[in-house]
């Protein structure tokens, strides 16, 4: 089968590779000038068109069968997107409920350990207080309610998870921001100017604004930028 590529007809673009020369000689410094100019332009947009008219149809069949391939792809492997889905989210619901054990054992064995250390302190402060009141001595009695007002600090206790650590599979947390109060944000990011670029401008609403108010535009920090262009059509 005979390739696309070999049946189009490349003279429309061959003689496109003449124009940058001729644009870059043409001088534009009178009346006639200009209209040669402004005839060359349409010379351009004329050409512009047989190429689209030539490569047009090459391209949109190529489009075409990509777009093709592309959603055979995508149903073929759909079955697969949804069973990696359902598993992922099994695994971390279990992976999940794992880490909750493990919080709630670790926090189980560490009150088990002050209350431990709470029942050796108190036992070591009636010890000082016998002997203080066998000795007279008052410092030792002092010393025994200092150490039952001493806050008691638990030892932290490492309790290891129970899922499985398999070769391939990772986990990893995914944070983000999630706006609840437009208007509080506002008034910290003026309240705090360094943070200036949490409120990035609405530009697609801003242009809008522009092209219909156009230069009667006035909102503070907004400048309307208006940039002249032409427009030329094939026609003669």
């Amino acid at each position: 089968m005979e390739s696309a590529a070999l049946v189009i007809d490349r003279t429309p673009a061959v003689e496109a590779l003449t124009w940058p020369a001729r644009a870059e000689a043409l001088v534009v410094q009178s009346a006639d000038h200009y209209n040669a100019a402004a005839e060359l332009l349409k010379s351009i947009k004329a050409l512009r068109q047989k190429i689209a008219d030539t490569f047009g149809p090459h391209v949109k069949r190529a489009f075409d069968a990509h777009r093709a391939l592309v959603a055979e792809q995508k149903a073929a492997e759909a079955p697969l997107v949804t069973a990696e889905t359902t598993i992922k989210a099994k695994l971390v619901a279990y992976d999940t409920e794992q880490e909750q054990i493990r919080r709630e054992e670790a926090r189980r064995l560490q009150e088990l350990a002050r209350q431990d250390e709470e029942r050796r302190r108190l036992a070591e402060a009636a010890a000082m207080e016998r002997q203080a009141q066998a000795t007279g001595d008052t410092s030792l009695q002092a010393e025994a309610e200092a150490l039952i007002a001493e806050p008691v600090e638990a030892p932290v206790i490492t309790v290891q998870k129970a899922t499985p650590v398999v070769g391939g599979i990772s986990y990893r947390t995914t944070y983000s921001a999630r706006v609840t109060d437009k208007l509080a944000l506002i008034a910290y990011v003026a309240a705090h100017p360094a943070f200036a670029a949490l409120l990035d401008p609405n530009m697609p609403a801003l242009n809008a604004q522009a092209r219909s108010l156009k230069l009667a535009l006035q909102i503070p920090g907004i400048v309307v930028d208006a940039k002249r262009d032409i427009a030329a059509g094939a026609g003669r």
